[in-house]
């Protein structure tokens, strides 16, 4: 399993090379805040991905005591602009996740080469260990669609908060048949959308996320989907997680303006004919 929080703040100068914070968004988060950065979690103590962007985007730099007497790990390139590039730029741990200290603090910094003030935002996940393994994908015809992986497409007209985490409830095309679903990749596309998280309607806690697109010809961070669209690579991040027909997770999506029209895509596999966790 893993899961997605936000750091934004506005760095005073612009200059190559010079590194300052990018403090977290504890509005909205699930992990607690230690000082300008997040208290690594007991249960999700590992690096799965990280990505930034900004304007005149230069290094991302991730910080935390345990990754010490090495230096601290930082990454070239990252994204310039005011959305994720096309291809997005990205940093994926998720086969050979990062080990951090549970309960340390883990912090974000980034230089950016404005020459003054300017806004970077910075997405990093968080995981247990390695991805969830695939169910078995079914070779052939199966009863009532159990085993086949499919796309299921949802909208939504939710005003979109300003630079936090705003909850989309997705509206389905089709009603998926009753049964369980494994969520094994996602798309999230809304015109200043940066990023998007799974908002369970049960257990568990965690919100799996991904780089948000903003036009429709715009690709998604490559291990997202379960299907690359240049590669052909299958199921990288594993499954998000599962649930059932009736309880198709809501979205948190972080924009930078209020945006009132969100496309979803949802990569599935329905598991089973089971119907509640209690089912025989």
């Amino acid at each position: 399993m893993f899961h997605m929080e936000a750091f934004r703040s506005s760095l005073a100068s612009g200059a190559t090379d010079v590194f300052q914070q990018v403090t977290y968004v504890s509005a909205g988060a699930v992990l607690a805040q230690l000082n300008n950065g997040v208290q690594v979690s007991t249960q999700l103590s590992k690096l799965h991905s990280a990505f930034a962007v900004a304007t005149n985007m230069e290094n991302l730099r991730l910080q935390a005591p345990s990754l010490l007497p090495l230096p601290y790990p930082t990454f070239a390139p990252n994204n310039i602009g005011s959305a994720f590039e096309n291809p997005p730029k990205a940093w994926d741990f998720a086969r050979t996740p990062k080990a951090l200290r549970p309960t340390e603090e883990f912090d974000v910094y980034a230089s950016q080469t404005s020459g003054g003030a300017q806004i970077v935002t910075a997405f990093v996940q968080f995981t247990d260990g390695q991805p969830m393994p695939i169910p078995t994908i079914a070779s052939g015809p199966s009863v009532n669609g159990n085993g086949q992986y499919f796309v299921a497409h949802a909208t939504a007209a939710t005003t979109l908060t300003a630079n936090a985490w705003s909850q989309v409830t997705p509206v389905l095309d089709q009603a998926l048949p009753a049964g369980q679903y494994a969520l094994v990749g996602a798309r999230v596309m809304s015109a200043h959308a940066l990023a998007f998280r799974m908002l369970p309607i049960v257990a568990p806690l965690w919100r799996p996320g991904g780089i948000a697109v903003q036009t429709a010809d715009q690709l998604d961070m490559p291990g997202q989907r379960f299907v690359n669209a240049l590669s052909g690579w299958l199921g990288h991040w594993g499954v998000w997680l599962t649930f059932y027909q009736n309880t198709v997770p809501n979205v948190h999506i972080f924009s930078t303006a209020a945006d009132t029209t969100e496309d979803i895509f949802f990569d599935l596999i329905k598991i089973s004919d089971v119907i509640t966790a209690a089912a025989q």
